[in-house]
């Protein structure tokens, strides 16, 4: 007997009529994700602060409801004003279809840095593969379900979990760098996108 695994599938109808439009003013990077522990949004902060001693102009958009943790929104909170990002990180919520699209189309990059959180841990990963078929490369996390969703190299970059502080920042900039590694990247995370269609 063997075994075949079967992943959950993306609509990617809604990208049909896609076309990336990257803001030439500055690069931003893009998380769809609540904002809960196991998501590791703070992570995320942490990094962009990093991130932003070398390109100054740098934006990150989280997208995603709040209401599944308050204290955890309160702790994201607390570290952007510790790391004085305000002018460069936007909290959005939840938003319409048009304005998700809107922000897949101007982001350069994904980031959803996955954390185990207890008995809680990252499952498929469904929004790489949403970003993927957007055309975006991504990064994740080992040791959870971003290690299906992303193929090391080809749509991606898996960073270790324990390691994040150290890691996160040196993939974000390693992909900021490399116009030609994002743009390759985002075509295989189509394709792999549009074989997981429902």
């Amino acid at each position: 007997l063997s075994t075949k695994i079967i992943h959950s599938g993306i609509s990617t109808e809604r990208f049909r009529q896609f076309v990336k439009q990257p803001n030439k003013d500055f690069l931003t990077i893009l998380c769809v994700a609540a904002i809960k522990r196991r998501k590791g949004i703070v992570h995320l902060m942490r990094a962009i602060a990093t991130v932003r001693e070398h390109y100054p102009g740098i934006r990150c958009v989280v997208i995603g409801s709040s209401e599944y943790g308050p204290d955890y929104l309160t702790e994201v909170q607390s570290e952007i004003t510790r790391l004085r990002l305000h002018d460069c990180v936007q909290l959005l919520g939840h938003v319409k279809e048009t304005t998700l699209l809107h922000w897949y189309s101007k982001a350069d990059v994904f980031v959803l840095p996955a954390v185990n959180d207890d008995w809680r841990f990252e499952g498929y990963g469904l929004s790489y593969l949403e970003a993927g078929a957007a055309q975006l490369p991504v990064i994740g996390t080992t040791n959870c379900g971003a290690e299906d969703a992303i193929e090391h190299g080809l749509t991606g970059l898996l960073v270790p979990e324990e390691r994040l502080r150290d890691e996160l920042p040196k993939a974000i900039l390693r992909l900021l760098s490399n116009p030609n590694m994002r743009k390759r990247m985002g075509i295989a995370g189509r394709k792999k996108a549009e074989g997981q269609s429902w």
